[in-house]
């Protein structure tokens, strides 16, 4: 486990919680039907602010490129807030079509609502990312996170706001990391220190390194995009962008290489050690390039 992330990812919903508590009243924002744009208002502040502090955070605390930080808050904030905000719209007007036409109980009512508020949320991740898998990943941490602590505010503490809010909040950063851990597939660690490892996720066709604040993982100086990342046949292959510039695999300068489980990748005095569940073996793997 990456405690690091987890600790980041749970002050994201931490914060999240104590902001989207600022702006409620003092009755239960969650019902839709009975307060629809309080409601509305709630829904769409809590999800943009949960999706901007866990894709800004990260970047603030790992690489301290603000510029870069700034730029994924808005994206990823300005994605969760309105994915959210529609898809609330469109369970309020489900919810009063099917209440025309049978009762359900207020329970079931609010299970579904907890249900598609984790879709929705788990959607805008997929957006951000441009990935189903991500979405997947996503909405089997915000689940039964959304459902456990939604129906624990519903039943016990919806009339403490703040406590509320911050156990939602907490929750939800609880089961994204934990998804997030345990379904990984590729990534890269850096290890700072015994109980501190950087870790950057290797989720997309592309994974971009560079001293570019666009690039997947930033360095301090070099090229504006040093090497690259890239899944071909189910493997990843780190290739080096720059003529000049060569990177180094298990301690040999190389300008292309097959990755495999526990490789070395060092790039100036920065370390990173590759881990993937999907290549173990390099036996029948076509030779590196140097």
């Amino acid at each position: 486990m990456n405690w690091l992330f987890f600790f980041t990812v749970c002050f994201s919903g931490l914060l999240t919680g104590f902001g989207a508590w600022l702006i409620a009243p003092d009755t239960n924002p969650w019902n839709l039907i009975e307060n629809f744009q309080t409601g509305l208002l709630v829904t769409g502040v809590f999800c943009g602010l949960f999706s901007g502090l866990v894709s800004s955070l990260p970047v603030i605390f790992m690489e301290r490129r603000f510029a870069k930080a700034g730029a994924y808050w808005i994206s990823a904030t300005s994605i969760g807030l309105s994915l959210t905000m529609l898809g609330a719209v469109i369970f309020a007007i489900i919810a009063d079509f099917a209440g025309a036409w049978v009762v359900l109980p207020s329970g079931v009512m609010r299970f579904f609502w907890w249900l598609f508020l984790s879709l929705c949320l788990a959607a805008s991740f997929g957006v951000l990312h441009n990935s189903l898998k991500i979405m997947c990943r996503t909405m089997m941490g915000l689940t039964p996170a959304f459902v456990i602590a939604g129906s624990s505010i519903d039943r016990f503490i919806h009339n403490h706001l703040l406590l509320s809010f911050l156990f939602l909040g907490a929750m939800i950063g609880f089961g994204f990391a934990l998804a997030w851990e345990l379904l990984k597939e590729s990534w890269l660690d850096e290890e700072r220190s015994r109980l501190i490892v950087f870790r950057y996720y290797i989720d997309a066709h592309e994974f971009l390194a560079g001293s570019a604040d666009e690039c997947d993982l930033t360095l301090a100086e070099g090229p504006p995009h040093l090497f690259a990342i890239s899944e071909k046949d189910g493997m990843h292959v780190v290739e080096a962008l720059e003529d000049e510039h060569v990177i180094k695999v298990n301690r040999t300068a190389l300008r292309y290489r097959v990755l495999v489980d526990g490789d070395i990748i060092t790039v100036g005095d920065r370390v990173f050690v590759y881990h993937s569940r999907l290549a173990r073996s390099r036996d029948v793997l076509p030779e590196a390039v140097a």
